[in-house]
């Protein structure tokens, strides 16, 4: 007879939760000895049907499984999973499939959405900061709507884009900066060129993979909104010189200006630091619903920000509004459809930054202390400036005679033109801010829709469809302005621009893996895409005496001016549309035997049309061959050293090939007619024409940039996974570097395109990661990255100018940017210095040994390119408390400081200059004048630091609790962004100041220094 116990079932319902008490949605719950079993919801909640004294086991992938006896209880006490890393499989995204991290060959570096979720920022990228080795992220402007760079594993190129390919969702992007990181599911960085070949003639510097968020296969959906709220303000003053030491040194300096100006001092002490920069509110909102079920699941997110920089006045401003639609529906057991989708919305508004003149925060600190940005009277201005006033006061003056309208703020107060530093170049930061008026706005959409087919075990063939839809209008009204004797403009400008374009792509793809004996995984992927990029981009410039008289209207075009008295109107119009089409083929194998010897092979062909190459050299050829050797796995480790001692060791090596397909646009290898361009005078009557010319030579042999990197590594865990250790040595030679080369000047041709470089780059990379617990509630983790880089031009063409490549020139200055053989890329080319003699004077090398200084002792005085990158995390929690703390930093970069310009006495405001004259620095009587002292290594400065950028508090509601108003989970947290700087730069920001572009890396012209943030915000789940 069967006891009746065995046989009554009742229904069992519980609650599952991971070490830090948060909801584990997708366990599997299972009946010991069955099949009969369910999934938790979203919530971690399940109810399942059992015999009354059934045995049940709860699973997830990545946590230690947890039998439960039900004992005849209805309501199951919560049942708490940890995690275990000997079991995690993690998969990760590689091109066009999905691997096990354990069966990686190269060199990826994986972020998961909840390594950046707690970051109170709106960039994906900034999100991504710190948090990979070898991958740098730099924010080259702390203006708002400004977004971040990414470099992988330094700099290969000379010219075009420094950034890797970007790729959401298989869509092939151009910026991430419209994804919000709450909506970020992964990012996978391909770094070595074995992983990233399957990428071909777009990889050159790198891949990012990055997969939005999706709903979880549960039966009851969720609702969730995040909210942010932060006060802005300027991170770090500029110790500059108060009164008594700018009127010593401009005595010292013998500066009559300086001395003169004095005498009309009120005593009243300017700091132009608060007169400038003011705190701010900003937002940050998200709201969104998820969920699904076994047959499909939906994620629907809006984004909305605000931000307002912090320079006073509320003229740089950033608008976003962006929404993320994501879904996949299963038809047939082997048949799957899905999209995902973006939209965007945005409007930025700024004020001058990055320019040797004309720029207002340039123009923030080179001001004077003696004399403030407004007048008391009218006696105040400058005589040009009363002479304007006089000419809108005469009633009897030519309507067609522009005004001068940048003299007075909104409050009718007249801004002030110091007589010191308004003579020098410099110039009222608020005359500078209210020259112009300008917008730019624009609206983007983005998305794929694919189609799985699933026909038989281990076999899926995918088509996907991506599109991307962009358009956006800018517009900036000049005004007749009077900044100084040097800077003014007596005419109206209006620029207007609208740009449209749009991408499309298919591919079509097959992966098959499969495990035979239990011993062989066998995969392969073969597919082809093809990509086809339109442009239309016009500009519209109109200036003269009379536009714009009647009044600012930013709703009016000013149409009717461009047909009028060409006298005092001139228009320029500009319309440049663009088509480029490619196609490409690829393919990939990988084997793996049991578990311990890995190889896998990628190889891509690309074809560009005719705007990128000549037809003879369009196809492109990008192997990869990698190979891996899990030692843990062996029998001689595993039965020897137990996994509390070594958990995982695997060795790696790859070896792959890559093309930069971006240095190449607008038939760069053809001769293009560039119409009335350029002015040329045919007689000798001294009358110019405008003509049409040739924007260069042919050159049919002109072909991408290709390199080719090698790759040595391993990754091991330790003590049963709770030490993680990630080494990677890499060597990458960049061949065929594009070049700019002048040909003989009776040609009459500016510059024509050549092949004709080579760049190395080499370096290791570390991670370091700890995670355990104290006792039953104290969780924690420390993760630390760091990574070295040496950028060397190893070879460089006879026929480059005079054996180098030029960059730019400052303006006050011999300094220049250049490349040449054995230096690394852009670096500053100016006079050595030698210390200072017993007055105080400066000493330069002899470099050549001639006995005297001259452009020809030159030599690499400093680069831009950092040596060293870091990143620093820790996360604690306690009992529903949790604590964030980030930074990163820099070493071995220099920054040459543009404001710090000894050709401009008057504006040279530096307290450390004044505090060590005639120490580290030459005294104010040779430094106040000196162009030797500027054009030297005098001011070029170490841009190392370190910035703590993240320090975040945060406290969930115990679920308990929480669910007594229908919340699954709610957070609030506040954190402090950009507070702690360490760093010996004398400027505002050495990372701004750092992150230039191209030629001109690590010059600091006066860029918008990031804001640092009091943040307070919440996160609830309905």
């Amino acid at each position: 007879m069967i006891p009746f116990a065995l046989s009554a079932q009742i229904s069992v319902s519980g609650t599952v939760l991971d070490s830090n008490n948060e909801p584990l949605p997708g366990v599997n719950v299972v009946q010991t000895g069955t099949t009969n079993g369910t999934i938790t919801d979203l919530d971690g909640k399940y109810t399942i049907s059992v015999p009354s004294n059934a045995t049940l086991t709860f699973s997830y992938i990545g946590f230690t499984n947890h039998v439960e006896n039900v004992n005849g209880r209805t309501n199951i006490p919560p049942v708490v999973l940890e995690s275990d890393d000997k079991e995690i499989e993690q998969v990760v995204v590689v091109g066009y499939g999905t691997q096990r991290k354990s069966d990686l060959t190269g060199s990826v570096a994986s972020v998961g959405g909840d390594d950046m979720k707690n970051r109170a920022t709106s960039d994906a990228a900034a999100a991504l900061q710190g948090k990979a080795a070898g991958v740098q992220v730099l924010t080259n402007s702390g203006a708002p709507g400004k977004g971040s760079e990414i470099r992988v594993r330094g700099v290969s190129s000379n010219s075009g884009s420094l950034g890797p390919l970007l790729i959401v969702d298989g869509l092939k992007v151009d910026n991430i900066q419209y994804l919000d990181p709450e909506m970020i599911e992964s990012m996978e960085i391909l770094k070595d060129a074995a992983s990233a070949a399957i990428y071909g003639a777009q990889a050159g510097n790198g891949v990012v993979l990055i997969t939005t968020k999706n709903g979880a296969k549960s039966k009851d959906g969720q609702v969730f909104y995040n909210a942010q709220f932060s006060l802005s303000s300027l991170s770090r003053d500029l110790d500059v010189m108060n009164a008594a030491q700018y009127l010593d040194y401009g005595t010292r300096a013998g500066v009559s200006k300086i001395t003169e100006g004095y005498k009309q001092w009120d005593g009243r002490v300017v700091n132009w630091q608060d007169e400038v920069f003011e705190p701010t509110w900003n937002s940050r909102h998200t709201v969104g619903f998820q969920g699904g079920n076994d047959r499909g699941t939906y994620y629907l997110a809006l984004n909305h920000v605000k931000t307002d920089g912090i320079f006073v006045g509320n003229k740089d401003t950033y608008r976003r509004l962006s929404a993320q639609i994501n879904g996949d529906y299963k038809i047939k057991k082997w048949l799957t459809v899905g999209t995902n989708n973006s939209i965007e919305k945005w409007e930025t508004r700024s004020v001058s930054q990055q320019s040797d003149n004309g720029s207002a925060l340039l123009a923030a600190i080179t001001s004077d202390p003696f004399f403030g940005p407004l007048c008391d009277n009218e006696s105040q201005l400058t005589a040009k400036q009363q002479a304007a006033l006089a000419d809108q006061r005469n009633p009897d003056r030519d309507p067609d005679t522009p005004i001068t309208q940048v003299l007075a703020n909104e409050d009718g107060k007249y801004y002030r033109i110091s007589p010191i530093s308004g003579e020098s170049q410099s110039s009222n930061p608020f005359i500078q801010r209210d020259r112009s008026v300008g917008k730019n706005s624009g609206i983007n959409l983005r998305g794929t829709a694919f189609l799985n087919f699933n026909p038989i075990d281990g076999l899926v063939y995918t088509s996907r469809l991506g599109y991307r839809i962009g358009q956006s209008n800018s517009y900036n009204y000049q005004f007749p302005f009077i900044a100084n004797d040097f800077v003014k403009q007596d005419v109206y400008q209006m620029d207007d621009g609208a740009n449209n374009n749009y991408f499309y792509q298919w591919e079509n793809f097959i992966n098959y893996n499969k495990t035979f004996a239990e011993k062989h995984a066998v995969g392969a992927m073969v597919g082809m895409s093809w990509e086809e990029s339109h442009s239309d981009n016009v500009s519209y410039q109109l200036k003269g005496t009379n536009i714009l008289s009647k009044g600012y209207d930013e709703n009016n075009r000013y149409g009717e001016y461009a047909e009028s008295d060409t006298d005092k109107c001139t228009k320029t119009v500009h319309n440049l549309p663009g088509v480029s089409k490619n196609m490409s083929y690829y393919g990939r194998l990988t084997y793996a035997f049991d578990n311990k010897y890995s190889v896998q092979f990628n190889l891509r062909a690309d074809a560009f049309d005719s705007s990128k190459l000549p037809s003879d050299k369009r196809w492109g050829v990008f192997p990869s061959f990698s190979a891996g050797w899990t030692v843990s796995n062996e029998s001689f480790i595993s039965e020897n050293i137990s996994t509390d001692i070594l958990s995982f060791f695997k060795i790696r090596g790859s070896w792959g090939r890559n093309g930069n397909i971006n240095v190449l646009s607008g038939y760069p290898y053809a001769v293009v007619m560039n119409v009335m361009e350029d002015f040329y005078q045919y007689d000798d009557s001294g009358k110019q024409t405008k003509t049409s010319v040739p924007n260069g030579m042919p050159n049919p042999d002109l072909t991408w940039e290709t390199s080719d990197q090698i790759d040595l590594g391993f990754d091991a865990r330790f003590l049963n996974s709770r030490l993680t250790v990630g080494f990677d040595w890499y060597k990458k030679t960049t061949k065929d570097l594009i070049v700019n080369v002048k040909p003989v000047i009776e040609s009459g041709i500016g510059s024509t395109s050549i092949n004709a470089g080579e760049v190395e780059n080499t370096g290791i990379e570390m991670e370091l990661g700890w995670k355990d617990k104290i006792g039953k509630d104290l969780h924690y983790s420390v993760s630390a990255n760091f990574a070295t880089n040496k950028n060397e031009l190893t070879w460089l063409s006879p026929r480059a100018d005079g054996g180098k490549i030029p960059g730019v020139g400052l303006q006050g200055s011999k300094i220049v940017t250049q490349c040449t053989e054995g230096e690394p890329l852009w670096y500053f080319y100016g006079y050595e210095s030698d210390g200072l003699d017993e007055t105080g004077h400066a000493k330069f090398k002899d470099q050549n040994g001639d006995e005297k200084i001259d452009t020809k002792d030159y030599v690499n005085i400093g680069c831009g390119l950092p040596k060293f990158t870091y990143g620093l995390t820790i996360n604690v929690d306690y009992k529903g408390f949790d604590l964030l703390i980030f930074g990163n930093g820099v070493a071995g970069n220099q920054i040459l400081a543009q404001g710090f310009r000894t050709d401009r006495p008057y504006c040279n405001t530096y307290a450390w200059y004044y505090e060590n004259a005639g120490k580290k620095f030459p005294v104010p009587e040779e430094a106040g004048w000196s162009k030797d002292v500027f054009s030297s290594d005098f001011t070029v400065f170490d841009g190392s630091y370190f910035k703590i950028k993240t320090l975040q508090l945060g406290y969930t509601l115990p679920a308990n609790i929480s669910k007594k108003a229908y919340i699954s989970n709610f957070r609030v947290f506040a954190s402090l962004e950009n507070f702690f700087t360490f760093t010996k730069y004398i400027g505002l920001d050495p990372e701004a100041a750092s992150a230039n572009s191209s030629n001109q890396l690590g010059i600091d012209f006066g860029t918008y220094p990031t804001a640092k943030q009091v943040v307070f915000g919440f996160n609830v789940t309905f």
